[in-house]
């Protein structure tokens, strides 16, 4: 006779647990998109959900027009990220109107430390979003 999963279930179910864990994340959302004299400044909220906090994190993005070009490749540097409280960052572009951004595509991860961190543990987590209805990102 084989034992069944379902009453182990509706035990945890019944008692408050959760059937699965969460995977840890860091949320990358592309917020805003502002003009300046110089270019244009985008906005990103940044919120760590991994195990530790993140002392820094530097990514590879690229830049592509709406018409699917390459226009530039960027450092951002995010700085340090406390975990599970979000941060926003802002990176300005210059000699680049924001009309011109198309595309955002996370390239690479360059560095991610913290404490107990793998090195891989940033890129493993990544997720990316894009509230601007014209720029989408991927990574």
């Amino acid at each position: 006779m084989r034992a069944s999963a379902f009453p182990l279930m509706m035990a945890a179910s019944l008692a408050g647990a959760p059937l699965h864990a969460e995977a840890p994340s860091l949320m990358l959302e592309l917020n805003a998109v502002a003009e300046q004299d110089s270019g244009c400044r985008v906005t990103f909220v940044a919120t760590n959900e991994l195990a530790a906090d993140i002392s820094a994190l530097v990514v590879e993005a690229v830049i592509f027009t709406p018409e699917g070009l390459v226009d530039r490749l960027a450092l951002l540097d995010f700085q340090t990220l406390p975990q599970t409280r979000p941060r926003v960052r802002q990176f300005d572009l210059p000699g680049l109107a924001c009309d011109r951004i198309g595309q955002v595509l996370i390239n690479a991860v360059g560095t991610c430390t913290g404490a107990g961190l793998a090195p891989a543990a940033c890129a493993d987590a990544m997720t990316v979003s894009s509230r601007i209805e014209t720029i989408t990102i991927s990574g």
